[in-house]
């Protein structure tokens, strides 16, 4: 790779840091090809991208983003996850991976969200959030439970009201 290959390689690896919201870093030293390329597809289905890149020219655009602080997760074959939008997918993916294929030796080195660096622990925890429909229908369940509690106990003085009437004409029909 000669140095103006280097430099566009900088140059495309610091744009697509840009871009993204979030990073995870991956050793996959020892991954198939069709592992590997099984993984890529998943990966895209999630709205992702996996670059493999070398650690000096990862080291070089991470510099002043919010992937300095990984930097210290770039040695050893090094795989990056650009994401754009929303990580809780792709960290699925990548748990399910490692489910799915024990033999592959795929190990996640680190992650940064929002400028925040992510342990494995953090990684781990992000993988096991619902999707996003599920939390947005569990904050409507939340949201609507005050105003039903309130409508039922509006709704209790008109019952309340009408089993004391009833009571009433049971007691004179008895008479």
């Amino acid at each position: 790779m000669n140095k103006k290959q280097r430099e566009e390689a900088v140059t495309t690896l610091s744009q697509k840091i840009a871009a993204s919201s979030a990073g995870f870093v991956i050793d996959f030293q020892g991954l198939s090809v069709e592992a590997s390329n099984d993984l890529r597809r998943q990966i895209r289905k999630a709205g992702s991208e996996l670059k493999v890149a070398k650690n000096t020219l990862l080291r070089r655009a991470a510099r002043e983003t919010d992937f300095a602080t990984m930097a210290d997760s770039f040695i050893g074959p090094t795989a990056v996850l650009f994401v754009q939008d929303n990580p809780v997918p792709v960290v699925k993916v990548l748990k399910k991976f490692i489910k799915d294929n024990p033999a592959a030796p795929l190990k996640v080195k680190g992650g940064v969200l929002n400028k925040k660096l992510l342990s494995l622990q953090d990684i781990g925890l992000l993988a096991e959030l619902p999707s996003r429909e599920v939390l947005v229908a569990q904050l409507l369940s939340v949201l609507t439970a005050p105003m039903r509690n309130l409508v039922s106990v509006l709704a209790e003085v008109p019952r309340k009201f009408l089993r004391g009437l009833n009571a009433v004409a049971e007691t004179k029909q008895g008479q």
